[in-house]
């Protein structure tokens, strides 16, 4: 009874925390939040190259968790990729030695974590309050978005745009409203403050 136990934990388990590989779009126009992800340990990121100037992927000046072999060479061309499988634990600043200024992040490697808490905890939503334009990035590709007010009544839906959606907010009245993304099946709600 035991072995049988066992076993459908490991099961849950690994269901539970499937590999994933996800894409960034590596150019000077790459933000930090949309270069800083939470990872389990087993997934892949996988940065191409969105125009034809020189980029890098290395670990940042004075970064001491990134594992060894972490880093590309400076490569030009649009569509250039690079990818990267995490095996341990680890939290890692890296940048585009080329651009500094405009393209880093930090990447965050745990040990294992659900599809759900991954979903969550790689979605970003800025500049929140917001005036006008609200950004959603995530690492998984949104299916549908859904705005409701502080009292519960939707005023807004409409269909994701991949890892990248903006909304516009600018005919909103300034208050509290939630905002509920899903992706196959997994649904995450954020607060946000129209100004």
């Amino acid at each position: 009874m035991k072995k049988i136990t066992l076993l459908a934990v490991l099961m849950i388990a690994t269901v539970a925390t499937a590999q994933q590989t996800f894409t960034v779009d590596w150019d000077q126009s790459t933000e930090a939040a949309d270069a800083t992800f939470t990872l389990q340990v087993g997934d892949t990121v996988e940065w191409v190259w969105a125009n034809v100037a020189p980029h890098d992927v290395q670990p940042a000046p004075g970064e001491t968790d990134a594992p060894g072999d972490f880093g590309s060479n400076i490569e030009t061309g649009m569509g250039f990729t690079y990818s990267y499988t995490f095996t341990t634990p680890a939290e890692i600043d890296y940048l585009c030695t080329v651009h500094p200024g405009a393209m880093n992040g930090t990447l965050t490697v745990e040990a294992v974590m659900s599809v759900q808490d991954q979903f969550e905890r790689n979605i970003t939503f800025f500049p929140n309050p917001v005036k006008e334009d609200l950004k959603i990035r995530s690492l998984f590709s949104l299916d549908t978005y859904e705005i409701y007010s502080a009292t519960g009544k939707k005023v807004s839906e409409g269909v994701g745009e991949g890892t990248y959606t903006n909304l516009n907010t600018s005919h909103f009245p300034a208050g509290v409203y939630f905002v509920t993304v899903k992706s196959e099946g997994l649904t995450a709600t954020i607060k946000m403050i129209k100004e």
